[in-house]
């Protein structure tokens, strides 16, 4: 019995050491329309994190792949899932996906939360004027200039990804954030990095822009009300354009290209919610 009972202890011990590397900084919930139609996005954000599930009201559960990165594990899953077809409507993705109390559970219930999720559509979209659609011989450290013509959006997205890879190697974002109506302007290159810009390697690139009709608050997990269960929620709906542009060839030639593109500092979708003000 008394075996038993260090056994036990041991195993409570390496759990609250587990769970004590457990933390879930960012959580986003959103319904996004690209160029082939509409998609659920769900991303959790944090580090020691080695799954997470989200269930919709009256739905199956589905689970989001994590990928680890230096400090931080990302997991997402976009649904319907490139390359097949987006959905033709808001109201037809909230068939498959309703609006409602979503459930979310981390690394198999050790934390787990409620999500309000109920999206409305934005009024308008947000237009890059500069880099020009299919521009080529952009600079290798590119700002933009942007029209929003959405009255009710709270968030405006703006991603830089490889072309060849679609973010698998490079992407890289922005985000402005403020009460509606936003209005137009510029970003700098450097707005898309926390420290000292990387400039893009030669090769082809997609730049998203995201007008976003949404929210992004601060919720407890259902675990405890400290700061240790906080989490950052962001929710909505979000309507995308893309502009194509490449970058020529740097004088060091093809390969010391790819160096450079291998070692630029990669940003997900979310990381920089809370950056811009």
């Amino acid at each position: 019995m008394k075996g038993r009972m260090l056994l036990v202890a041991a195993i409570v011990v390496t759990s609250l050491q587990a769970n004590a590397q457990l933390s879930v900084s960012l959580v986003t919930l959103l319904a996004v329309r690209d160029a082939d139609g509409w998609r659920i996005d769900g991303e959790v954000e944090g580090s020691g994190v080695t799954s997470a599930v989200l269930t919709p009201p009256g739905r199956a559960a589905f689970a989001l792949p994590c990928e680890s990165d230096p400090g931080v594990v990302l997991c997402e899953r976009v649904e319907p899932a490139p390359p097949a077809p987006g959905l033709a409507s808001l109201a037809a993705l909230l068939a498959d996906y309703p609006a409602g109390s979503w459930s979310l559970s981390v690394n198999g219930g050790v934390l787990t939360a409620t999500l309000p999720f109920d999206p409305q559509e934005p009024d308008g979209i947000v237009t890059v004027t500069n880099p020009a659609n299919g521009a080529m011989n952009v600079t290798s450290t590119p700002g933009l200039a942007y029209e929003n013509d959405c009255t009710n959006c709270a968030f405006l997205l703006f991603m830089i990804e490889d072309a060849a890879t679609l973010g698998l190697v490079t992407e890289i974002e922005a985000m402005v954030i403020g009460p509606p109506p936003l209005p137009s302007g510029q970003l700098d290159f450097a707005d898309f990095f926390d420290g000292a810009p990387t400039p893009l390697a030669d090769g082809s690139y997609r730049l998203i822009a995201g007008a976003g009709a949404g929210s992004l608050e601060v919720r407890n997990f259902d675990q405890g009300t400290e700061p240790a269960f906080e989490f950052q929620y962001g929710r909505g709906a979000n309507l995308e354009t893309t502009t194509s542009f490449s970058v020529p060839e740097p004088a060091g030639g093809a390969s010391a290209a790819a160096i450079a593109l291998l070692g630029l500092a990669r940003r997900r979708r979310g990381a920089a919610m809370g950056t811009r003000g």
